[in-house]
This record gives C-alpha cells, structure tokens and sequence, in this order.
C-alpha cells in the first residue's frame, strides 16, 4: 500500500509551488569559464547563448513536470473529495462525512440531535449495544463503540474475549491530518490511509474494498483540511505559528499558563497547561514536565486521569498483563488507552494529547467526550491538579478557582 512519504511533499507544491532556475557556467574575465574549459570571448558569448537556450527548454520541461505534479494532485484531492463526502463502498450508508463533519472536522451531540432519525448515524457502534436499537449515548456524548484486539500479553480478568468495546469520541481531521502524525485517541493507525481503511471496514461496514488509488486521495484530501492561517504557513513555509495575543489582563495571566513551562525556567512547581501542549502543535509534553513527572520531553501520549476518576461514567474493567519478565500487573480502568496498542502497563489510561489549536471548535472534550464544554473541561483539571497536590505530594501544583478563569479567558482565543 503506498505509503504517506510522497504525498506530503506533492501535496507541499500542490499549496506552495516555487519553480526552480538552473545555474549556468559564466565565463570569467579571462575567456575561461569555470568548467575550466579555455575560449575566445566571442566563443564564450556563443556558448552562453546556447546554454542558455538549452537551460530555457530544461526550464520549461521542468515546468511542464510541475504542472503535471500539480494536475495529478488536483485530481487525487478532488477524487479524495468525493469519497470522503459521498462514497460508501456498499456499505450501511455512511460516509467518512456522517462523522467528520465539514464545520467541526469531528461530530458533536448537538449535531446529531439535528439528524432525522432515519440517518445512518443511528445504526451499529452508535447504538448503546453493538447493534441495538437504543441510541442514548451517541446521543447524549457523540461516542461510538470501537472494538479494540487485546495484545498477546494482556487479558481481561474473568473472560476469555480476545478484544474489547470501547466508547470513544471522533477525533477532528481539521489542521491535524496534515500536521499530526499521531492518529487516533490511542494511536493505532499508522498511516491516513490505513486509518480510513479501518474505520470504513469497522464504522462503515463496507462491501466493496476501495482501490490503494481510493486510500490515497481520501488521505490526500484530508490533509488539506487546514483550517487556521497561521497552521497553514507552519505548512507550507515552516514557520512556527505564534500563540494568540492576549487583549486582557484576565487573558494575560491565562496565557502565563500556556507559556510559563515552570520548573524549567527556574519558577516555581505550579500546574501548567504547556506542560502537555507545548510545541508548534501545542500537542507534546515539555522540560517541565520532565523535570517535574520524569516523562521524557516531546510525548504524545499521557493520562489526565479521566479514566481514573472515571470521569464520563463507564464500566471499570480488570486487566492483566504480563511483563517482559513475567511479572503480572493488574491495572483496573474504564478505558486503557495507549496500553491496548503497547501492552506496557506504564501506558494504562494514556491517550494522545490533541492539539489546542481549533479548540474552541471540538468541543467536547477528551477521548470519551465526558467534558461537555470549556467549563467540565476546566472542572475536570482543576480536580486532576489539585489531586496531584494534596494526594501525589507535588507541593505548589494546585489550580485556584482564580486560575481556572484566567485560564478560559485565554483558551477561548484559539
């Protein structure tokens, strides 16, 4: 299956096509070009003229293969277009559309309470069981049941079941796709292509298996999903986007919290937004926080003790698993995250931090949808980090009440 390698640079000159000059030897002073080749001037003159119209026809050749570059890209996005907005593969009618909306990139509860109630949406992993007939879940939170396969060292306590059904949100492809290697809440699909693969087979249920052509362009299509200026010239120029400008004194000190990578820069031990999303993406994990937890700095995956506070409800289920040594560790969770992919126990209840960019339009929150809004989202940290203060022991790590507006007042810019 053709892999993402060259989409992504043919992608870059389909945005940002530069064309390219070739240099010609230009003889020196003397006669002699810097070939090193030796001639009258009148000679020179007469090779640089048809250097030059050698190196015209090279130009206009090359332009040519830029234009069938881009004519090629073209068709594959518009193709990926289509498929993503109206392709099913005979499948139960959905398309990679019916969840990733075109507003959103993602599909939310109120979304769905718009849908007539003949809509493909209400149908297989949406209902409360597999294949029932009641929807209150993806109603209430837009989660879908995703079937997950146990690795060879984990099994669940008192059953023989080789997988488990998992609830879990849609994540966004708006200004992720193409900037975020990291796929999925727990990050099993390697690839875009493999992604839609798996999720037409398993969410879709299609007959028909698409062409690698179809896996292409749906994967080439979504990585043009960039919807903020500022991500789309860190895409096409490389230029790292600024975080927005604070208008406020509230917003000020909420921005110190997406800034202030405390204790790397010497200030004191304080719970800190940046510690997870920091970078160009605001996506990966930090010095402070190496410094402060020992996670290594640039991690994607991390817990916020959703599933420990069993935060959106959910059935704890045991698990064991064991050990490279043959050690067996027992972990108990309503969802064990990146663990299921590992079979690490260290990775129990982590999931992929998502990017803050977009953020107000991704609501709800964490792989499970169980923060509604900005305000369950900010509860739900200001639980976690007071937590960490008062139970862990990491003295000075608490969030105030103060905190936690100064904070709001400055994610609602993104």
């Amino acid at each position: 299956m053709p892999g993402l390698r060259w989409i992504f640079p043919v992608l870059l000159a389909f945005l940002f096509v530069t064309s390219s000059t070739a240099t010609v030897a230009a003889p020196d002073g003397d006669g002699r070009d810097r070939s090193g080749r030796s001639g009258d001037r009148d000679g020179g003159r007469d090779r640089d003229r048809d250097d030059r119209d050698r190196d015209d026809r090279d130009d206009d050749d090359h332009d040519d293969d830029h234009d069938d570059d881009d004519d090629e890209m073209e068709d594959l996005i518009r193709h990926g277009s289509r498929l993503f907005r109206r392709e099913t593969f005979g499948g139960n009618g959905r398309t990679c559309q019916s969840c990733h909306t075109s507003s959103t990139g993602t599909i939310n509860p109120l979304q769905i309470s718009l849908l007539p109630v003949d809509d493909p949406i209400f149908q297989h992993d949406a209902a409360d069981t597999l294949g029932g007939s009641t929807f209150n879940r993806v109603q209430q939170n837009a989660t879908f049941l995703v079937n997950v396969a146990l690795p060879e060292n984990i099994r669940i306590v008192g059953s023989d079941d080789r997988s488990v059904l998992l609830p879990r949100g849609v994540p966004t492809i708006h200004n992720t796709a193409a900037l975020d290697p990291v796929l999925m809440w727990d990050g099993r699909a390697p690839t875009l292509q493999i992604q839609a693969f798996e999720a037409w087979l398993g969410h879709s249920q299609i007959t028909e298996l698409p062409t690698d052509y179809d896996l292409d362009a749906v994967a080439a299509f979504q990585q043009t999903q960039v919807t903020i200026p500022q991500l789309r010239k860190f895409l096409e120029e490389g230029r790292t986007p600024k975080l927005p400008r604070p208008r406020t004194a509230q917003q000020r000190r909420g921005m110190l919290f997406f800034t202030d990578d405390n204790p790397a820069n010497g200030n004191p031990i304080k719970g800190r937004c940046v510690h997870c999303h920091g970078g160009p993406m605001l996506n990966a994990t930090t010095p402070g926080t190496e410094m402060i937890f020992g996670i290594p700095t640039g991690t994607r995956f991390i817990s916020a003790f959703v599933s420990e506070f069993e935060l959106g409800g959910g059935t704890p289920i045991t698990y064991e698993v064991t050990n490279p040594d043959s050690s067996v560790t027992e972990i108990t969770t309503t969802d064990p995250g990146r663990m299921l992919i590992t079979g690490d126990p260290i990775d129990a209840s982590a999931f992929k931090i998502p990017t803050i960019w977009g953020f107000r339009n991704t609501a709800p929150y964490f792989h499970n949808n169980s923060a509604a809004n900005i305000d369950e989202l900010m509860d739900h940290y200001q639980e976690y980090f007071n937590f960490v203060e008062n139970v862990l022991g990491i003295q000075g790590f608490g969030m105030t009440d103060a905190d936690k507006e100064d904070i709001k007042a400055y994610l609602r810019l993104f």
